[in-house]
């Protein structure tokens, strides 16, 4: 497909309900990243706590079947305060003891991490959330130690042309550290307000010259698998105008 989706099972299943055919074609294929694993896509795993994905590599809990270690860091309580205070620290340590044990790494830092009490990335005055999130050096660290960066973008999708510049932004940010480096948006299907079929594919047609393939995740709440289902539809009709390198086909097996 050229096109690349990180999802959960419970994304895919949910999908699968409403057009099996779309769900198969999309995620039965190494193209995608299922986060907990899904027959045909290549295997990945979620941590929101470099500390939590130290421990687990120490004591061996991680399955071997994983191919992908994706670390989340958000101004959340998953991620420990201290790596939240500092993020590059953090992307950095991850990312060395993922590759250090054959994983392709996947990061997808949350711009809200700017907003935690006693950053040092804090807006300005006068300045945006996603001002002081470009500013802030999250993007050019994950691009320098990552083999793929997302940026979540989603809360910007009601305005595709938003949409569009910030992703743009952050990924020009991203590939003047690593050209080579795969850049992924987020799109969502109720980033804090429901969201039309219409309104998710004209933001994911806005960056289709821009990025290698999207994290996509249903609302919490308001789910709209209808809508995801659509979106991939129409995706797989018209494709996207950037060929994405090869996933982790040819990594060593994690040791």
């Amino acid at each position: 497909m050229g096109q690349r989706w990180v999802v959960v099972p419970g994304t895919i299943r949910a999908i699968a309900a409403v057009d099996e055919s779309v769900a198969t074609r999309v995620f039965g294929s190494s193209d995608a990243i299922a986060l907990g694993g899904w027959p045909g896509a290549t295997t990945g795993r979620a941590w929101a706590s470099c500390a939590r994905f130290a421990d687990d590599v120490a004591s061996g809990a991680i399955p071997d079947d994983v191919r992908v270690a994706m670390y989340d860091p958000e101004g959340w309580e998953a991620t420990p305060l201290e790596e939240r205070l500092d993020p590059l620290a953090s992307i950095r340590a991850f990312c060395d003891l993922a590759r250090a044990h054959g994983y392709f790494v996947l990061i997808t830092p949350h711009p809200n991490l700017v907003e935690v009490p006693g950053s040092v990335h804090a807006p300005r005055a006068g300045e945006t959330r996603e001002g002081a999130y470009l500013r802030s050096g999250i993007t050019e660290a994950s691009a320098e130690h990552a083999d793929a960066v997302e940026t979540q973008a989603q809360k910007l999708q009601r305005d595709p042309a938003a949409y569009r510049d910030f992703v743009e932004a952050t990924a020009r940010l991203a590939r003047d550290v690593r050209r080579d480096v795969q850049f992924l948006s987020g799109l969502s299907t109720h980033p804090g307000y429901p969201v039309t079929a219409k309104m998710l594919k004209d933001t994911w047609a806005s960056v289709r010259d821009v990025v290698d393939g999207h994290y996509l995740s249903l609302g919490r709440h308001l789910r709209r698998p209808d809508v995801a289902a659509s979106l991939l539809s129409a995706s797989l009709r018209t494709g996207t105008t950037r060929r994405a390198g090869p996933w982790p086909e040819g990594l060593p097996r994690p040791t």
